[in-house]
């Protein structure tokens, strides 16, 4: 169900906050504006930030694998998403 063209495990930007120019992994929708987003360091998955749609880019990078766990609602771990970030943001999957 995207919000704005944002979907499960779509690679973020932040653009507003303290976390401004930060790169998240989207890992929740809240309708109508809102993503939960985490980056398995400061933001794990266990407590993710909810974050307005209007202060977020959306990058073009998706990590299907991780939304196909999420959508099942089967546990994905700190580690799968830092994994998931390095692997979209450097290698431009």
């Amino acid at each position: 169900m995207p919000v704005d063209g944002v979907s499960l495990g779509q690679v973020v930007r932040t653009n507003a906050g303290r976390d401004k120019g930060s790169i998240y992994l989207v890992v929740g929708i809240k309708v109508p504006n809102g993503v939960w987003v985490a980056n398995g360091r400061n933001r794990s998955i266990t407590k993710p930030k909810l974050k307005n749609v209007r202060h977020i880019s959306v990058l073009a990078l998706i990590d299907k694998g991780v939304a196909a766990k999420i959508a099942s609602e089967v546990q994905v771990t700190d580690e799968e998403i830092r994994q998931s970030i390095k692997a979209c943001v450097y290698t431009g999957e």
